[in-house]
């Protein structure tokens, strides 16, 4: 039969565990407690007897056989109800005492006497009463003393009755303990299992696809708070990377449908001219250079993917970031003059991140290419960097007539392209592309208002190595 889900959580699971761990550890300390008091009871049983015997020792020292009768007479008399004594002779008929001859032993002993023992002696029934089991049980010791045999003896039933209360406790004591875990490993169960439980449930609802669903925030920083806050970050990265998937989908139907229909076009009007050869030769080049576009548009696709995959972080090394801005400049300012723009450095030295040389050349050079591109002349463009605290600020800022807002956000995407720039060549994945790096080396990427213009920030961590 299978268990309620409050008996299979873990916490009733680990309650039960220490549970069964602290019964183990009283079962230790109450056995020693057990056998510790035994030998102690039994001790101070042991030193009354050997006192009493010495007495007796000492009394036939000193006065003989009449002595250690008075001596024994004596004590028997005043005797308690669980202290016994016998005096016989050798031969072991009774002289004195409050005992049987009967029950002489040499030595230490201990025996449960029996019935018709007990009716013998009123010293031994008095004691049996005493009892709740109405038993006596003697502790004794028996020694020859001139012509005489003494023995001394205790009812070692209160040695017995420790022993039982003390195994009594620790049963008990067992019980309690173990329904202690019980229940308390169920009342802290249900907690953690309510969470869990709503942990899965939001889960299922993402496994039925529901990207957007997020994990309930319990306001506590356990270990379930924070699994919770990791799988909300990890939820919301798979609802982008599926939003994007969507929207990629979306946009290579939208984008790669005009080139391959012209493509198709071309080659049934040159299929209808027939034998025309340099008609031919024509349409063969226009396939060609769609071919080569679309091509091209895919290879950037994968480019994407594979910085998004992480896989060039193994190239990451410590690079001088200024330096590589000024490469930039060096590189663009001339083709900035002939398309009659301007192109302004304006970078501290010795900024410094850890990074892929390539990739940021790739993504400063889309920045600045989109800038050239979409910029209409006479046009300001202005590259700067600079530090602020632990973090490395650079801008890619022009005058043209910039981004609405409600755009913004939206060019990052794959195959997004402004109306105004669809006449434009490009396939609207140089800024995809650049936030792929971006994201690749722990930077961020906006989209501001230059007033006017576009301005494009990045903000990267700066290296922390001397």
């Amino acid at each position: 039969m299978r268990l309620p889900e409050h008996f299979r959580s873990t916490s009733f699971r680990l309650g039960s565990i220490y549970g069964a761990l602290f019964l183990v550890s009283m079962m230790a300390i109450l056995g020693i407690t057990y056998l510790a008091a035994t030998a102690e009871v039994e001790g101070i049983v042991r030193l009354s007897v050997v006192e009493d015997m010495k007495r007796f020792q000492a009394a036939a020292a000193q006065s003989g056989d009449a002595g250690l009768l008075a001596a024994v007479r004596a004590r028997s008399d005043a005797a308690t109800d669980d202290h016994f004594y016998l005096l016989t002779d050798l031969s072991g008929v009774f002289v004195a005492g409050n005992l049987p001859a009967e029950v002489w032993r040499e030595g230490w002993s201990e025996r449960k006497l029996r019935g018709s023992v007990m009716e013998t002696s009123e010293a031994l029934r008095a004691a049996a009463a005493m009892n709740s089991d109405n038993e006596v049980r003697l502790f004794s010791q028996g020694v020859t003393i001139g012509g005489y045999r003494v023995l001394v003896a205790r009812n070692s039933h209160i040695l017995d009755e420790t022993q039982e209360i003390i195994l009594g406790a620790l049963l008990w004591g067992c019980g309690v303990t173990m329904l202690l875990a019980l229940v308390g490993g169920l009342v802290i169960g249900i907690g953690p299992t309510r969470r869990v439980d709503a942990i899965a449930a939001a889960m299922r609802s993402v496994a039925a696809g529901r990207f957007d669903q997020r994990l309930p925030d319990f306001g506590r920083k356990d270990e379930l708070g924070r699994l919770s806050s990791d799988i909300n970050v990890m939820l919301a990265r798979i609802e982008i990377l599926m939003s994007s998937l969507k929207q990629v989908s979306t946009d290579i139907a939208h984008d790669l449908r005009t080139p391959l229909a012209r493509l198709r076009q071309g080659l049934e009007g040159t299929q209808r001219r027939g034998d025309d050869a340099a008609a031919l030769r024509n349409a063969v080049d226009a396939a060609v250079g769609e071919v080569d576009s679309i091509i091209e548009t895919f290879n950037a696709l994968l480019r994407i993917a594979q910085i998004e995959a992480g896989a060039r972080k193994a190239k990451f090394r410590q690079l001088d970031l200024s330096a590589l801005l000024f490469q930039m400049h060096d590189v663009f300012e001339s083709v900035a003059e002939e398309s009659g723009k301007r192109l302004e450095l304006a970078a501290d030295e010795g900024l410094r991140v850890q990074g892929d040389r390539d990739l940021l050349q790739q993504l400063f050079s889309n920045l600045v290419d989109n800038a050239l591109t979409h910029v209409p002349a006479p046009a300001r463009i202005v590259l700067s960097a600079r530090a602020e605290g632990e973090r490395i600020i650079v801008d890619v800022a022009d005058d043209g007539p910039g981004v609405p807002e409600a755009e913004r956000e939206k060019i990052f995407r794959r195959l997004y392209r402004l109306d105004r720039s669809r006449t434009t060549p490009g396939n609207g994945l140089g800024l995809a592309l650049v936030a792929a790096i971006a994201e690749l080396h722990d930077a961020r990427i906006t989209a501001l208002d230059n007033r006017p213009g576009l301005r494009m920030r990045i903000d990267f961590p700066a290296s922390r190595e001397n």
